[in-house]
């Protein structure tokens, strides 16, 4: 966006790129891309306490990340029970190196939530791969007694149109005691407020479908009215007393 805000989009002819720093959505990787103007991107996951960046690499197929397995051992375990899960599903990394010798880790917790898959990716890499990281065990927030992880939102939001790659999900306590949600959502650039009505209520009934929470409120924003960061986004404000 800074790119394009700058009037630089011309002078820079990066056709290809690797990415990463954290978890990103669909929305976000189709708007790079198209801001860019870019032949295509890929996700390099990293972690200080492993190997620094580059634990594992996308490929032009896209179906997942091929991580090192002859650098470290890879375990997805589910975060409460910290028992295996079954290859599919989605759990916690937990990684044991196997070269690095002054500071080894031995079945680390990352905190980082991916799921393994299965087979052989397309491209012929005999490499196992992982899921892009899909979300963070200590995010979990807890409403109306369903555990909720901002990535699902995510998810479900990529999946529709019109709406930005932008989002906050803020979590309330009123005074009857009950916690209400409210999700502020940007829209695309270039759709007008005519549309805020159906969007709020596809992304309200998508929630409640996938997730089986009600999002009470359904927040339609102005294309770049939300914050952005050279670092991390907030997308969680829990404000519950």
């Amino acid at each position: 966006e800074e790119v394009n805000r700058q009037g630089l989009r011309d002078k820079i002819n990066l056709k290809k790129m690797i990415f990463g720093s954290e978890r990103s959505s669909d929305a976000m990787r189709r708007r790079i891309k198209e801001l860019l103007n870019l032949e295509d991107m890929f996700d390099i996951p990293g972690m200080t306490e492993l190997y620094g960046p580059g634990t594992g690499l996308d490929c032009a197929y896209h179906q997942g990340i091929h991580y090192w397995a002859d650098y470290y051992i890879l375990e997805i375990l589910n975060p409460e029970t910290l028992k295996p899960v079954a290859e599919g599903e989605i759990g916690e990394m937990v990684v044991t190196t196997l070269k690095k010798e002054a500071a080894p880790l031995i079945r680390y917790r990352t905190r980082d939530l991916t799921r393994l898959i299965p087979g052989q990716c397309p491209c012929g890499s005999i490499l196992p791969r992982h899921d892009r990281l899909l979300g963070r065990s200590d995010d979990m927030i807890i409403f109306r007694a369903v555990n909720i992880y901002p990535g699902q939102i995510d998810h479900i939001l990529s999946g529709i149109k019109k709406i930005g790659s932008e989002y906050q999900i803020i979590l309330e306590r009123k005074e009857d005691g009950r916690d209400y949600m409210t999700v502020k959502v940007e829209r695309q650039q270039g759709i007008g407020q005519d549309q805020n009505a159906a969007l709020s209520q596809i992304i309200a009934d998508e929630i409640k479908k996938q997730i089986m929470v009600s999002a009470g409120t359904v927040e339609i924003v102005d294309y770049g009215s939300l914050p952005r960061s050279e670092r991390k986004s907030k997308r969680v404000f829990d404000r519950r007393a």
